[in-house]
């Protein structure tokens, strides 16, 4: 053996010795983490985020009459103002897309020219035939004039002479009789015609008007001073270029009231039992670190949801804000402490010190002198970091953050009866 590899050998030697006298050294200095026992007051919190939002507001909309007398279903949004921008009344905020409604437009238009040529045609078509009808009926009255002259003028002729021109009378005077009721049934023929016609006219007409209102209605104004919000759809997702306004949610963005604020956030279904309308709720927003805001729970929602962001079920809470802040904005992100409950005077404990035995007796380990006594203890309410103790631990006891390796088989101190 060279002394290249004898040097390597003892090397490697004196590093796995180092090595393995760390970790020795280390697992000897190991010590168990102890905790007093707490005392004092004890409040049962839920913390849940949420987004600031106001408690009322002012909708910019879409023309919704006209959405619907124009049989226009939905609309895209083509242009909209970035979200935050303070306008004033009369101030532009979108323009919806055109494209579809320039189609009917043309479509409307081509079939009220269509209806009016009808129109015309049938109005002149009408004059034609009751010209003739008048001309038919003129003739049989010329006709019946005649004969009756006739008649008179043959009172010196024979008797078959005279009852042949009464009886040429009486054709005329029948064919007179029927050129009436002809002209009066296709006079009313006529005029049913033109109606309806006309009436097809005037609503093709209306239509193209109100499509050509909603074309012309497709820039939104503000309706008011504010700030502008978008408002967000049915899935939850803001409104934006390329989202769709109709008829039954022709709501573009908002205006917000920013003297009533309101947190709206999510509470899972583990903890929304312990909520309740009243509580008071400790409000911080992100965007303003060094202030706190109290709130009060003002409403639950009665049915549970399934968020994108979150595996379990969850229920709205809406709290409001007692007071507000300039700086106060809606889609702020807010961290909301809710005050479930409160006792002023308790003994508790971390939850990671309280350990279970047969799924129904809890026990912690406790510090007595140089000895670890392994307790039963009975509980009370707990929250997300602490447990009360109602029985078993005393004002000065100290018990162990995790199970100490010296007392896992020590016997168990149950609680007398």
């Amino acid at each position: 053996m060279n002394h290249k590899n004898v040097y390597i050998a003892t090397s490697s030697v004196i590093a796995l010795f180092l090595i393995a006298t760390w970790l020795v050294s280390d697992r000897e200095g190991e010590q168990d983490i102890l905790v007093p026992v707490r005392n004092g007051k004890f409040e049962v919190l839920v913390m849940a985020s949420g987004e600031l939002e106001a408690q009322n507001s002012l909708k910019i909309t879409a023309p919704e009459d006209a959405f619907r007398s124009a049989k226009v279903f939905q609309v895209k949004i083509a242009d909209l103002v970035p979200e935050g921008t303070l306008v004033k009344k009369g101030d532009y905020v979108a323009t919806l897309d055109k494209m579809e409604m320039s189609e009917k437009l043309r479509l409307a238009e081509a079939e009220v020219s269509k209806l009016r040529s009808q129109f015309t045609q049938s109005r002149l078509d009408t004059s034609l035939m009751l010209r003739t009808e008048r001309n038919e009926l003129m003739n049989w009255s010329y006709l019946v004039k005649e004969k009756e002259a006739a008649l008179k003028a043959s009172q010196f002729e024979a008797p078959a002479q005279v009852r042949q021109i009464q009886a040429e009378l009486e054709k005329a005077r029948r064919g007179y009789q029927q050129a009436q009721e002809t002209y009066r049934i296709k006079q009313q023929q006529a005029v049913v015609k033109i109606s309806e016609t006309s009436q097809a006219l005037g609503q093709e007409e209306f239509k193209y008007q109100e499509i050509k209102k909603l074309s012309e209605s497709f820039v939104v104004n503000a309706p008011a001073d504010g700030l502008v919000i978008y408002q967000r759809d049915w899935n939850g997702q803001k409104k934006s270029v390329g989202s769709f306004v109709s008829a039954w949610d022709a709501v573009v963005a908002t205006l917000p009231d920013m003297q009533a604020m309101v947190s709206r956030t999510y509470v899972n279904e583990i903890d929304i039992s312990k909520v309740k309308v009243g509580q008071i709720v400790k409000i911080k927003v992100d965007a303003l670190p060094q202030n706190y805001f109290e709130g009060e729970v003002v409403s639950i929602s009665n049915i549970g949801e399934q968020r994108l962001e979150s595996q379990v079920k969850v229920f709205e809470v809406k709290v409001k804000l007692k007071t507000t802040h300039p700086a106060l904005k809606p889609t702020m992100t807010t961290s909301n402490i809710i005050t479930c409950e409160a006792v002023d005077s308790a003994l508790f404990i971390p939850l990671d010190c309280l350990h279970n035995e047969q799924d129904n007796i809890n026990y912690v380990y406790v510090k007595k002198a140089n000895n670890i006594v392994r307790q039963q203890v009975r509980v009370g309410k707990s929250n997300e970091n602490e447990i009360v103790i109602l029985d078993g631990l005393q004002k000065n006891d100290v018990v162990y953050l995790s199970i100490p390796e010296k007392a896992k088989s020590s016997p168990l101190k149950k609680l007398s009866k």
